[in-house]
This record gives C-alpha cells, structure tokens and sequence, in this order.
C-alpha cells in the first residue's frame, strides 16, 4: 500500500543519533510512511546503524557524493513516493502518536507547506522560554513577507516541493527559511501546528556554548534580514554527528568580537 508520508533524514556520520530516531518510527501508532535515509559521505557506522532497523520499518538508504543538507533532502524527495514529505534531522525525537496525530491533523487543516511546534531536549527553565518565544515569533511570521522556519522539521505536499524547486541548495545555512519564502512568494502560507511537536537537539549548543550560539543565530538573523538570503560563509558551520566527540577552541570573547566586527562590516556595506 502507498505510504501517505515520506520521511526523508539526510546523515553524516550520525551513528550515535540516528538510533534514537529510527526506534522513534519504529514504535509508530500507525505505519503510514516510509522512511528515506540519504547519506552524504559517512565515515562512521551509520549505514550499518540503518541496516539494524530496516526490517522493522519500510525504509531505504542512498548515498551521494555532496555533503549537502538541501541537496540530500532534495534527493530524498526525488525518491518518495508518499503524498506529503516529513524532513526530520536525524538528532531530532518524536513522540508514537507522531504520524497518526499528523495524518489526522492534516485532513482538517488544509494546506502545502507545514511547520512543527519544536520544544529542546532540555527541561531547564532557560531552554523552555527560548522555545516559547521562538516558537512564537515563527507562528507570526508567516503573515509576513519574509517568514520565518524552526530548522529543516517541516511537512510539504511533495507535489509542491518540487514545483517550487525544493531546499536551494547555493546557500550557506538558512535554506529552510528560503523554502518557506519560496512557498510564500508563491502565495502559499505555511501552517504552524502547535499539537504536532518535534523534539529539538541541543547538540549545538552544548558544544559550543549558550553565548557563542546565541551570537550566531543573532548575526544570522541579520544577515537574513539585510540580504534575504545567507549564500556565503559568514562563520564556521560544520556539519556531521562526528563532531560532538571534539571540544570548542574559540573562546566567548573571541566570538563575540569576530561577530561584532562582521555585523558592523555587513551594515557598514549594505547602507
């Protein structure tokens, strides 16, 4: 039977997280999906971390040669064949009511273009209000010219993503922003659903520290807002679950003045 979900996960080196999120989907109420892994060049144990889960969901693994998150989602599309197109980052968790509640969420709110309510893997009280906020400002946004996303966790017709030409795969970061600004210019409005909730990894940050991050989601922000788009390297942005395993270099203060002396260079040449 067809699937009513395509769930595409683009991976790198992620053999210590995908687990959890594969046992998520395995533990569904209700199967009505498949699952796409599309890795981009792992050097670790993830393949062989799929493989483990593969008779217990309906699943397929590629891999191509661009260590891209636009371009493995992008081809993870290509392969499903589900209505609607479920991108999830492989650190993310999800509750086994997840795709039952969305299914059911979907035949009453109409539309295209979906974005989760996310909530961290943190119970502080900091993290709480963080998410609150954001959360907020993201619902908001989607009346404005320039709306905004909560990171690659969203839903689209599959249909519509590719009409639109799906994740842009030139820019540096940012690339689920420009999906809903593409959606948007085409007078489609993303839904926010605040019943449907994606668990959100602070991996990030606890490598590299609540000061350092917050300064870089600040200057991004700007840049986004000045140029409409982040199509060029603005700070270090690896990418890969190998990279939880080494410690932070830079200090706060270093970051700090980098990112200050930038965002004045970036201000100081668009006006």
């Amino acid at each position: 039977m067809r699937p009513y979900f395509s769930i595409v996960i683009p991976t790198l080196n992620e053999e210590n997280f995908l687990p959890n999120l594969l046992n998520d989907l395995s533990r569904q109420k209700e199967k009505n999906f498949e699952v796409i892994v599309v890795d981009g060049g792992s050097t670790d144990q993830t393949e062989m971390v799929f493989k483990r889960h593969n008779h217990l969901l309906a699943s397929h693994f590629f891999k191509i040669s661009k260590k891209n998150v636009s371009c493995q989602r992008n081809f993870g599309a290509t392969k499903a064949i589900g209505n609607y197109l479920i991108f999830l980052d492989a650190d993310c968790r999800i509750g086994c009511f997840f795709t039952r509640n969305l299914k059911k969420t979907l035949s009453k709110k109409k539309g295209l273009l979906y974005i989760p309510y996310i909530f961290p893997d943190e119970k502080n009280s900091d993290s709480k209000l963080f998410f609150t906020i954001a959360n907020s400002i993201i619902e908001l946004s989607q009346s404005l010219s320039r709306p905004l996303s909560s990171g690659g966790q969203m839903v689209v017709e599959k249909n519509f993503f590719l009409l639109i030409g799906g994740f842009p795969e030139d820019v540096f970061i940012g690339e689920d922003h420009q999906l809903v600004k593409n959606a948007y210019d085409w007078r489609v409005k993303a839904v926010f659903l605040r019943n449907i909730k994606v668990k959100f990894s602070l991996r990030r940050m606890r490598r590299e520290g609540k000061l350092k991050m917050l300064v870089k989601v600040i200057y991004s922000f700007i840049h986004l807002i000045l140029n409409g788009k982040i199509d060029q390297k603005i700070f270090a942005y690896e990418m890969g679950g190998h990279l939880y395993k080494k410690q932070k270099k830079e200090s706060i203060e270093e970051t700090l003045k980098k990112y200050l002396d930038q965002t004045k260079q970036l201000i100081d040449k668009l006006f």
